[in-house]
This record gives C-alpha cells, sequence and structure tokens, in this order.
C-alpha cells in the first residue's frame, strides 16, 4: 500500500476515573498533530486499570506489539504514568472517562471510540470485547495495519517430528519509524449486534488462530454444537479457555444436540419409546436420521435433566441451544403429529413443520436456564433449519429467545436474497423441477423471517442467519466468489431487522476465497461499507503490486461463480469459456507482477482454488449449450 494512502497518526488517550490521577479530555483542548513516535522512540504509555480485565490487558500488549512492530518504539502497559499517554480501557455501567459514555444500544452493539486530547489518546470500549476493537481499529484505521486470513500452521524440523505447531495468522503490518496523527475523534458501533462463526470443535477446524482473525476483524461470537464444546477437552481448554474467554466473545454452545443429550447408545435399547416413530417403528437416529419423542413425558426428563448438568458445569456459556439433530426424520407418533402442520417450502415432500412442537421444549429448557442462572443475562437459542424455519403457529418463545434461522436452499441460489434498496427478484433457476418456484422461496423465507421477528422482538429476541457463504459444505466442497452477493445480503438482513450473522468459516477453508471471509467481516460491522473499496483494500494490501489484476481477477470469478455455476453449471458454453479464460488471463497478469513471497504464495492459494472450481464447472457442462 503507497505511503499516500496511508494514514499515520498519534494518538494519546485518557481513562482516568478508575486510576489515581486526572486524565480525562479537556474541553477546547489542542487539537494539533501529534506525535506518538520519532526516529523509534516515544515518550508515550500505555495505560491501563490498576486491576485490569482480561480484554484491557491483552488490548494494552496487542497496541504494545504493534506499535513495537510498526516502529521499534517500547511503550510497555502501566496502571500509573506521568507525561503523556495512550489510555486503554473499558467503560463502566456506560460511563466511560470525561465525556465518553455509551448507551445501553451502543454497549449491545459494541461500541467504541478513539479520541485524542492534547498528548492523550483514548481507546474507550462500551463493554468487554469493544476495547479490543478500539486498539484494532486504531491500528488498522489510523497505522494501516490488516489482518487478512487465517493464516497458516507453523512447523521447525523438530516440530513436525512430533505434529506440534504453532498458528499465524496472514497479516499486513508497515513500517515507520515516525507516527504523526491528526486530531481523532472516531465513534463507531456495529451495523449487525451479532457476527460470528459456526465452529467446529478440534484444533483442525477451529484453531486458535480463527479466534485471533476473528477479533481482529470485530467479529463477536462463536456458535459451537455441544458434544464438541464438552468432550474436546483439549481444544476446550486451549482455544476456548485460552483465547475466546479473554478475548470476549459471546459463546454459543448447542446447534444439533438432540442426540448428545438424549444418546441413543444408552438409551434406545431399554426405551425405544423415547425415540422417533418413523413409517410405524420407532428408530434410533443420532447425530441424523432421527430426533427423539418430544411427546414422551419421560424422555424430556431425562433430557432436561442432562441438559441442566451441563449447564451447570459451564457457567460461561453465554446462550444455550441443543437442537434439533440435522436433517429430518422427526416422531410421527399419534401424540407428536397431532394437530400437526405440513412444511410449506416443500409441499410435495409431504414433511412436517413441527416448531410448535419444538418451540414448546425449547421453552422448557430455557425456564431451566433461567432458574439455574437468575438475573445473570443467560439466553436460550432455538434453530430455525430445514422444515422447521416455518414459525411456529401456536406457541410463542420465550423472552430473549435467540432464534439461528438456516435458509439451506439458499445455496442452491447464486443471486442475493436482497439488498440495502429492498428485495431483489432472483435470475434463472438451474433446476427445471423448480424454475417457476425461485421466486417464491426468496418470498416464503422473507415471510418467515419477518414473523420470526414479530414474534420475538417485542421480548427482546432476536432473530440471527446462519449462512453458508464460506463453508464448502453447501458448496460442492468448490469455493465460489460470492463477495458482493454477501454485502447486498447483509445489507438486506439489517434492513428487514434481522441484528446477526454467523457462517460455516473453519480452518480447512482459509484457502476457499479467503475475500468472502474479509468481506463478510467488514460488511457485519458496516453494511454501508461497498463491495469494490472493500476488495480494493483487501487486494493491495494482501498482493502488492499485483492488486490491480487481481481485483479483476476476483470480478470476474464472482461473475463466472454466480452466472456459470453453482450445483448445475447453467451459462452458455462459449460465455462460460470465455469467463474462465479471462479469469487465467488475470491470474497470470497478476504472477507477472508479483514481487514479494508473500504475495506469490498469496496467488498461488488463489490459482489453485481456481483450478478446482474450473475443473468441477466444466465436469457439469451447460444446461444451455
Amino acid at each position: 500500500m503507497s505511503n499516500k494512502a496511508r494514514r499515520w497518526v498519534t494518538l494519546m488517550v485518557c481513562a482516568a476515573w478508575m486510576l489515581g490521577f486526572d486524565l480525562c479530555p479537556a474541553k477546547g483542548a489542542d487539537q494539533a498533530p501529534l506525535t506518538l513516535v520519532k526516529d523509534g522512540k516515544s515518550a508515550h504509555k500505555i495505560v491501563i486499570p490498576d486491576t485490569p480485565t482480561a480484554q484491557e490487558k491483552l488490548a494494552g500488549e496487542e497496541l504494545a506489539k504493534y506499535l513495537k512492530q510498526i516502529s521499534g518504539a517500547e511503550l510497555a502497559g502501566k496502571s500509573e504514568s506521568t507525561g503523556p499517554k495512550i489510555v486503554v480501557i473499558q467503560a463502566k455501567d456506560g460511563k466511560g472517562p470525561g465525556d465518553i459514555n455509551f448507551t445501553k444500544e451502543e454497549a449491545e452493539y459494541d461500541a467504541f471510540v478513539i479520541k485524542t486530547d492534547g498528548q492523550n489518546l483514548y481507546l474507550v470500549g462500551s463493554n468487554k470485547r469493544a476495547v479490543l476493537y478500539a486498539v484494532y481499529t486504531f491500528l488498522e484505521k489510523y497505522l494501516d495495519c490488516r489482518w487478512l486470513t487465517f493464516g497458516e500452521r507453523l512447523q521447525t524440523e523438530e516440530e513436525k517430528k512430533t505434529g506440534a505447531f504453532r498458528e499465524q495468522i496472514e497479516e499486513y503490518v508497515p513500517a515507520s519509524r515516525t507516527i504523526t496523527l491528526p486530531a481523532i475523534d472516531d465513534r463507531q458501533k456495529a451495523s449487525l449486534k451479532y457476527r460470528g462463526f459456526i465452529a467446529a470443535a478440534w484444533f483442525g477446524n477451529t484453531p486458535m488462530a480463527n479466534v485471533d482473525w476473528a477479533i481482529k476483524n470485530k467479529l463477536n461470537y462463536f456458535m459451537i454444537q455441544t458434544e464438541g464444546y464438552v468432550e474436546a477437552k483439549g481444544w476446550h481448554n486451549a482455544v476456548v479457555k485460552g483465547g475466546m474467554i479473554p478475548r470476549g466473545f459471546i459463546l454459543i454452545a448447542g446447534n444439533h444436540s438432540f442426540y448428545y443429550f438424549l444418546n441413543p447408545d444408552k438409551y434406545f435399547k431399554d426405551h425405544p419409546d423415547w425415540f422417533a416413530m418413523i413409517g410405524g417403528k420407532r428408530v434410533p437416529g443420532g447425530r441424523t436420521k432421527g430426533q427423539f419423542c418430544l411427546s414422551n413425558p419421560e424422555a424430556v426428563k431425562i433430557f432436561r435433566e442432562n441438559f441442566i448438568a451441563m449447564a451447570k458445569k459451564h457457567p460461561e456459556v453465554d446462550i444455550f441451544g441443543p437442537g434439533p439433530n440435522d436433517e429430518y426424520f422427526w416422531c410421527e407418533c399419534e401424540l407428536c403429529a397431532k394437530d400437526r402442520i405440513m412444511w410449506k417450502e416443500r409441499p410435495g415432500e409431504n414433511q412436517p413443520a413441527p416448531q410448535d412442537l419444538y418451540t414448546a421444549f425449547a421453552n422448557q429448557l430455557n425456564e431451566d436456564v433461567q432458574k439455574l442462572y437468575p438475573g445473570q443475562g443467560k439466553r436460550f437459542a432455538i434453530n430455525a433449519y430445514q422444515c422447521y424455519t416455518q414459525p411456529p403457529a401456536k406457541v410463542k418463545p420465550l423472552a430473549g429467545a435467540f432464534i439461528s434461522y438456516a435458509f439451506f436452499t439458499r445455496n442452491w441460489f447464486t443471486v442475493p436474497w436482497g439488498n440495502a434498496k429492498g428485495e431483489v427478484a432472483p435470475g434463472p433457476y438451474p433446476i427445471q423441477s423448480h424454475t417457476d418456484n425461485n421466486k417464491r422461496f426468496f418470498q416464503l423465507h422473507t415471510d418467515n423471517v419477518k414473523q420470526w421477528i414479530e414474534l420475538t422482538k417485542p421480548s427482546g429476541g432476536d432473530v440471527t442467519l446462519y449462512e453458508y457463504y464460506c463453508g464448502r459444505s453447501a458448496w460442492e466442497k468448490v469455493g465460489f466468489y460470492l463477495m458482493s452477493l454477501i454485502s447486498d445480503e447483509l445489507a438486506y438482513f439489517q434492513k428487514i431487522g434481522i441484528t446477526g450473522c454467523a457462517v460455516q468459516a473453519q480452518w480447512p477453508e482459509r484457502k476457499t476465497v479467503p475475500a468472502n471471509l474479509y468481506v463478510f467481516a467488514k460488511n457485519c460491522w458496516d453494511t454501508s461499507l461497498s463491495t469494490d473499496a472493500i476488495l480494493d483494500d483487501y487486494t493491495k494490501a494482501r498482493f502488492g503490486k499485483a492488486a490491480e489484476p487481481m481485483l479483476k481477477y476476483l470480478h470476474e470469478a464472482e461473475r463466472n461463480s454466480r452466472e456459470f455455476n453453482k450445483y448445475f453449471a447453467y451459462g452458455k458454453k462459449d460465455q462460460r469459456d470465455k469467463s474462465l479464460e479471462d479469469c487465467q488471463k488475470y491470474l497470470d497478469e497478476a504472477k507477472a507482477l508479483a514481487d514479494t513471497d508473500q504475495a506469490k504464495k498469496n496467488l498461488a492459494d488463489e490459482e489453485a482454488n481456481f483450478r478446482e472450481l474450473k475443473a468441477w464447472q466444466l465436469s457439469k457442462g451447460g444446461a444451455n449449450q
């Protein structure tokens, strides 16, 4: 990135009311440019409270680390100091130093302030993780640092013998022996309240590098399937206790988890009546292929006892939400089937829409959570997925419900569900049997989401999206380029009242269109940012002199992904082949310009993904040859 594009700044902060000296910002203070570092030396000290939170301590350490990396200057963290200061602090009950205050809503949306005053700089968060956002945003926006992808595992020859490894995210950190800034008064809050990852609980899928990248790009929660969260103890100690909790992430333990609390291996032999009746026969189910019988009081009792025991052991969890097992297979016994309505999305499949039965059961579990943790702000998540995306007709979720809505069918489309201006009519739908139903799918799910919002918002609930933009599981194990689609849809979600979004984005996908992840994080924080602006910044930081052809490549690769790909390739053959040729042309131009080892490596990763996408597409042929 050119020096002209860099915005160098010097900042000093004030944290005062918690400390034993006056650091509050003075009204009308001189706002002349500040020199934070000159010729590799600084008179400033980083100030944190006497008894800092884990997040304040980490924020101070991270600020010192990057300032040293940029300039060579040592600015150690201290609880007391004279002279100019950079104060890193979390507001208490909405009250920050001086006139820096936050409303309850701002705290819910992770607001922070970056502000200079005289010779001091304030980096003030409205809540525990927001103080980290203040530090990382200062480093990114004013000192030009970037955190681009999850990165790599690093191993020495000795570590390879033992299987040990270290993790490093891919970052861009400039170098300057002098750092000078203008006056700053920067107040930000997120567009979406919840911004996160659906994580898998083992080192190979969600290592520390994932967590580190997420906090630096202002994501704020991880949804983790219950069994992995509880049973992957080594991972839990290293990544949850060692990474997520010190960074202040919201933790959700749940997802597809019925089987964990009513394990068929343990209970089915002696209690087959506790499990789903399918086609006149009780089936054990498990992670898939069967729920349990929610109308059986003994089964519900044992489930609740097992759930309460787990919840007691994990007070660090913010939102509990054991949901139905993956796939369908709901119980067809007389009691479960009573007054059942059918699934509107696919009437030909004769599937039930069991959300009333499930919501009534979820309400019982929610009551258990509130009794166990009264007044502690714990919440309960209800999954809305496949045939139970359809809202309940009679049963209303309890106050504060957290709805995780997964429009899985949406992955058959490569057009956006909507954008900031409103709904977008889908284009041609590649599956012949559904050609006339494409718009119906979008409208049906828009109606579903709006009904869920009406059911939950008045009582303090939230509706969030469970998305598949970045995970290969829903995209034929091929990396599709969906950057502008992601931007459009996140703006649309905010417009219709959705308050959050999480994506499947695990370690194996770190090389699968990392631009998708980068755009997702940036637009979750600010839905008004344009895809073009985000990608222009991204390509300059990641590819250096090869940025211009790589920006062209990303745009053409997305056009190719959206017009000529998906579960079926449906573009015309000559147009498809021309698009593939253009993609390769831009990659070749970029390779000729790349002048650093990192840029060359990044290009090799992109080209590897393109080869997979191209091979898959050519293997499918075309629907309109």
